[in-house]
């Protein structure tokens, strides 16, 4: 009886202390890390939102990180992926349009920005038909912007 009394107490032991913490914070990290192919565990979660879960899975998200170094930088620069600041009328629109606002402050989630960069993936069906993202009915989008001022990323999804 001991003994099982004593493995029982290492068994928890070892899930309790070795086993990381799951958290809707470190998944958003991950999500947004896996999207845009780099490796974001480095940076410091400042907020996360996410109110998928609409019809279809609809919904917004935006997952902030502040970064202490330039090493994010100096990976989107070699990644050969990413536009740098102004970004062009489209994305321009759907930065500071009325498409991706805080739903509390009615503000746009990201901030003005001067220098930075930007990836925009694209996951509408029609993308191929009708490149225009404008033009379309609606959208699915993950958008990621670079404050190379703040050293800050923003991770934005747009599912509608």
């Amino acid at each position: 009886m001991l003994f099982f009394r004593a493995i029982t107490v290492l068994f928890l032991s070892l899930f309790t202390f070795q086993t990381p913490v799951n958290t809707e914070e470190s998944a958003a990290v991950r999500k947004a890390a896996f999207s845009i192919g780099i490796d974001l565990s480095a940076g410091e979660l400042v907020s996360t939102y996410d109110d998928h879960g609409g019809f279809h899975g609809d919904g917004t998200t935006c997952t902030i990180i502040q970064f202490s170094d330039d090493a994010l930088l100096e990976e989107i620069e070699n990644a050969g992926t990413w536009q740098s600041f102004p970004p062009d009328d489209a994305v321009n629109q759907l930065l500071y349009g009325n498409y991706l606002d805080d739903p509390e402050t009615q503000e746009p989630f990201v901030p003005p920005i001067e220098k930075g960069y930007y990836l925009l993936k694209d996951r509408n069906s029609q993308a191929a038909e009708k490149p225009n993202i404008m033009k379309r009915g609606s959208f699915n989008f993950d958008l990621a912007v670079y404050d190379t001022d703040n050293r800050t990323l923003y991770y934005l999804v747009l599912d509608t």
